[in-house]
């Protein structure tokens, strides 16, 4: 009897021991699984949304999500002011002498076969689906996609499990979408067919078939589901400017910002595209179409910052909303009545080459309510479009190839937000801004290399009758001129040129540098410099000599754009230097 009592509890107590070593094992299995489960990715890339212009105003909700679990970078820029080579930019992590997309035609490596057989194979979304990534894509592409010298809408760009591509430019209505390679074609019913709406419900269904249906507090729900790379491209805020119903008295009596060179026509100190004829200010009529148009802009926007919404709310149900990253940017700038300019982009000045870019972190790199009172601005340090590809892959966890000529931004985020940081200023030295294993990560491997202080922006010209109004003057140079705009020519084949923008804090006021230098590729060889310290508004060309009405070239200037236009990969493009004791070439 005796026996078989202490028998029987020892048996109880070693099927307890066993079990608890068995809990013990699965909880401990469990907290290494969850403690840094591969985050998800979702970018929001806004078409020829502005910065300096007061672009991202209408976007509340998309501005109260960052001001409460991220951080803006209020000195970004484009590489290229423009949209195809931009794009493949972002895609590729490249300049543009590199990934050879000069234009947005064909001839121009616009989604072209030489681009489809070459950088398109190696862009962020192939390597995050090569490492276990479920990868979307919605929206606009590159301009020339879809076409049919380009691969029809059968083509499906590599690195996509579901891809949603726009065939052609940005469209509201009446469009065609690829769809896993199959078209589909919209006509013009707002609940069916308006683009960015569409575009909205496909990513929601995308997210929702990754992630499994679980209660945010259920402790597996993060870990077990695929991790996700979702990229959203709708077409607002670019023409043809069409909002949704609901938004179209959004605004009323707001007009575009009045600068000093609002509607100032240049003299002989800019370059020949500002200065051709008609000579003269915009007339009101005009005018009044460029305030419509700054309307027409922020109320597509709307829809974005309505989309925004829904996808936080899906992750938040979800339970992956602390799991994700979230981006938004735009692929470049816009002008709207600067030296008389009416509407566009392709200009080298500000409010061309300045984008939004706004992160969203994950919550193991978030601000917690109590140690974030405001809003988390970096600044000081100059980021690039080239970068977002390289800061992906960093989310990711994943090495940044060498020929990617940007580098990660995500250690000035995580700074950024870290608790003893927020009062510091975070233009320092990248070897301070995260420990010496990230530099493989970051792309950069020289632990005494500081933050850039300039970066390239290149744009080659183009040419089209096709776009230019039977009313306008017929020069074969030029395109894009249109009647209702005055017969203003917005781009020109000589309108090629390449500049050198610096940004060099230095902690001493008097010796900071904020200046642009162009070179442009035309008959005068026109030179264009500005010093934005004092000129913010680029007013007064440094370069222009009137007593002969010419432009100097800055020996030293055009050197480091010589460098800069040969440079591969981070280890070059991010280490050029202006000292020539320091300086990489290629």
């Amino acid at each position: 009897m005796g026996f078989d009592f202490y028998t029987r509890r020892m048996r109880r107590a070693a099927f307890h021991l066993v079990s608890m070593w068995f809990i013990l094992f699965f909880v401990r299995l469990n907290c290494k699984t969850h403690k840094n489960p591969r985050p998800n990715i979702v970018v929001i890339l806004i078409d020829d949304l502005d910065y300096v212009l007061a672009g991202l105003e209408p976007m509340a909700i998309t501005r109260r999500l960052v001001s409460q679990h991220g951080a803006t970078f209020t000195n970004a820029f484009i590489s290229t002011p423009v949209c195809c080579p931009s794009r493949s930019s972002i895609l590729t992590g490249k300049y543009v002498h590199n990934h050879r997309v000069i234009n947005n035609t064909v001839t121009g490596n616009c989604s072209s076969p030489q681009w489809q057989n070459g950088e398109e194979l190696k862009t962020m979304a192939t390597y995050l689906q090569s490492n276990g990534y479920a990868t979307f894509y919605g929206g606009k592409y590159l301009n020339q996609y879809g076409k049919n010298e380009t691969g029809g809408v059968e083509h499906v760009p590599p690195g996509y499990n579901r891809w949603v591509g726009l065939v052609g430019n940005s469209r509201y209505y009446n469009y065609t979408l690829s769809v896993d390679g199959k078209r589909q074609d919209h006509g013009d019913d707002y609940h069916l067919d308006y683009l960015t709406d569409v575009l909205a419900r496909e990513a929601l269904s995308f997210i929702d078939g990754v992630v499994p249906n679980r209660h945010p507090s259920s402790l597996s729900a993060a870990a077990d589901s695929r991790p996700f790379f979702a990229m959203i491209a709708p077409p607002a805020c670019h023409a043809p400017f069409t909002p949704a119903p609901q938004f179209s008295r959004s605004f009323a009596g707001r007009r575009a910002p009045r600068w000093p060179s609002f509607n100032r026509h240049p003299g002989n100190d800019k370059h020949w595209l500002l200065r051709q004829a008609p000579q003269g200010a915009l007339p009101k009529d005009i005018i009044d179409q460029v305030d419509h148009v700054f309307r027409q802009r922020w109320r597509t926007l709307l829809s974005v910052d309505q989309m925004v919404g829904d996808i936080v709310k899906l992750l938040r149900r979800k339970g992956q909303l602390d799991r994700t990253w979230i981006v938004v940017t735009s692929d470049h700038g816009y002008h709207m009545g600067q030296f008389a300019m009416p509407i566009d982009k392709r200009l080298p000045y500000e409010t061309d080459i300045r984008v939004p870019l706004l992160v969203v972190a994950a919550s193991h790199n978030r601000p917690t309510a109590n140690n974030k009172s405001r809003d988390i601005e970096i600044d000081s340090l100059s980021v690039v479009s080239i970068d977002l590809a390289p800061t992906v892959l960093h989310m990711a966890g994943l090495p940044i190839p060498d020929d990617m000529d940007g580098v990660s931004l995500l250690p000035l985020v995580t700074n950024a937000l870290t608790p003893s940081s927020q009062n510091r200023n975070v233009s320092k030295k990248v070897s301070q801004v995260a420990e010496p294993w990230d530099r493989h990560c970051r792309g950069i491997d020289d632990s005494s290399e500081p933050w850039r202080t300039f970066f390239l922006i290149e744009y080659h010209g183009e040419a089209d009758l096709q776009d230019v109004d039977l009313q306008c003057q017929q020069d074969a140079n030029t395109t894009l001129c249109l009647n209702d705009f005055g017969c203003k020519c917005q781009d020109a084949a000589n309108n090629t040129y390449v500049c050198l923008r610096t940004l060099r804090p230095t902690g001493n006021q008097h010796a900071n540098e904020d200046s642009l230098y162009c070179q442009f590729d035309d008959l005068q060889a026109f030179v264009e410099s500005y010093d934005l310290r004092l000129d913010p508004y680029q007013l007064n060309n440094r370069a222009y000599r009137r007593s002969c009405r010419c432009t100097v070239a800055s020996r030293h200037r055009r050197q480091l754009i010589v460098n800069y236009s040969k440079c591969r990969g981070h280890v070059n493009c991010f280490g050029v230097s202006d000292n020539p004791k320091r300086r990489r070439h290629p």
